[in-house]
């Protein structure tokens, strides 16, 4: 029995030590492409790049760090979200390890796109864009360590699925290319609809969810401080995700009318 405890208890510190080593590998390699690898394969592949001003090369070399970590997070995220029981299991706790590794990655990156923020403040500092991450890390950090609402977690990385397509638009506009051209209008179309099907149709599949568990005993047993964290960081993102939404559909309209305009 104590062998078997002895046992238990070793798999547990290296199941965690693997969760600390994706997270800091995540933070380090999100400063590696930020300051070493962005800068000279952007300038390689773009020649726009070179004429950016600093403020636009910063926000630029951010997207790729970001663009990187969207593509990982959303493959783990879809697949625990469609094939993964240990993440459908049990929504509140359990012991899914793909899960927590994927939430390990995004706490990594954020930690790391905090840091850069600060450091390249005057450049590309948003206070809200600050607090935000904060919560977000407070919210990951309870995940990972504690192995607390895993399903949630993953089904929040889903919006990644989305974040290529709305970085690939900045790209355009930052270059200069134009709207009207047929790659500018497919990637602002395909942003929408995974825009809309990854961050506005899961809300209610989200919140149902929520309901559903709300009021049992492992909830409750969370804590008044990781429930607050839970509900309140959902609401911050989905009231920016429905500001943002409006703003592609707006955008998309108008598009559509001008190159209705020009056939005709």
């Amino acid at each position: 029995m104590n062998g078997y405890g002895a046992d238990e208890h070793k798999k547990d510190l290296n199941i965690f030590s693997l969760y600390v080593y994706t997270s800091a590998a995540s933070f380090l390699l999100c400063l590696t492409l930020f300051y070493f690898v962005s800068p000279r394969f952007s300038a390689r592949i773009s020649s726009g790049y070179c004429g950016l001003s600093v403020t636009k090369k910063t926000d630029w070399d951010t997207r790729i760090g970001s663009n990187l970590h969207a593509v990982v997070v959303s493959t783990i995220s879809l697949y625990c979200f469609l094939f993964d029981p240990e993440t459908t299991s049990n929504p509140i706790r359990n012991d899914g390890v793909l899960v927590r590794v994927g939430v390990a990655i995004t706490l990594g990156y954020i930690l790391a796109d905090f840091l850069i923020i600060v450091w390249s403040y005057k450049y590309i500092g948003d206070l809200f864009t600050l607090v935000h991450h904060l919560m977000a890390i407070s919210a990951y950090y309870f995940v990972v360590v504690n192995g607390v609402l895993p399903y949630f977690a993953n089904v929040r990385q889903l919006a990644e699925i989305s974040t290529p397509f709305v970085n690939q638009r900045w790209f355009f506009d930052a270059i200069g290319h134009p709207r009207s051209s047929s790659s500018f209008v497919i990637n602002g179309y395909v942003m929408g609809a995974s825009f809309f099907f990854c961050r506005i149709l899961m809300m209610p599949i989200y919140y149902y969810k929520c309901y559903l568990v709300w009021g049992s005993d492992e909830q409750q047993q969370l804590g008044a401080l990781i429930n607050f964290y839970w509900i309140s960081t959902c609401i911050v993102l989905d009231i920016i995700n429905l500001y943002w939404f409006t703003k592609i559909v707006k955008g998309a309209m108008k598009l559509t009318r001008k190159l209705k305009d020009c056939k005709d």
